[in-house]
């Protein structure tokens, strides 16, 4: 049994989709939820901008980087292109300014220890 990351529900592991390149992981989202979130990344996709040559968010180049679409998953709204670091980055920290903002406080405390 596992928990579902996007409904909550409770289900068997043989709803959630296994990581082709790593057996023993299975998806956070189970097959119906990944099915909805992959329709709506779709949708949003059908309106962005076309994908620039550089990240959006740290500016990277493109040409060894693959962007990805970020968008804000309450509001369904595009934000931009970016690279992979920057769309983990984004998410690891929350995918809100609060999480953002308790970084820069972090990295500012430690900056003046220095």
């Amino acid at each position: 049994m596992h928990k579902c990351r996007t409904c909550e529900d409770v289900l068997p592991s043989s709803d959630f989709r296994v990581r082709k390149d790593r057996s023993n992981y299975r998806m956070k989202d189970c097959r119906s939820c990944e099915k909805s979130l992959q329709r709506e990344t779709n949708e949003i996709r059908k309106n962005a901008p076309p994908m620039p040559d550089k990240c959006n968010c740290c500016g990277g180049n493109n040409s060894n980087r693959v962007l990805h679409l970020d968008h804000c998953h309450k509001t369904k709204s595009f934000r931009g292109w970016v690279c992979n670091r920057c769309n983990q980055g984004i998410g690891s920290l929350g995918d809100n300014i609060e999480g953002l903002e308790k970084a820069i406080q972090y990295l500012r405390k430690s900056n003046d220890s220095i």
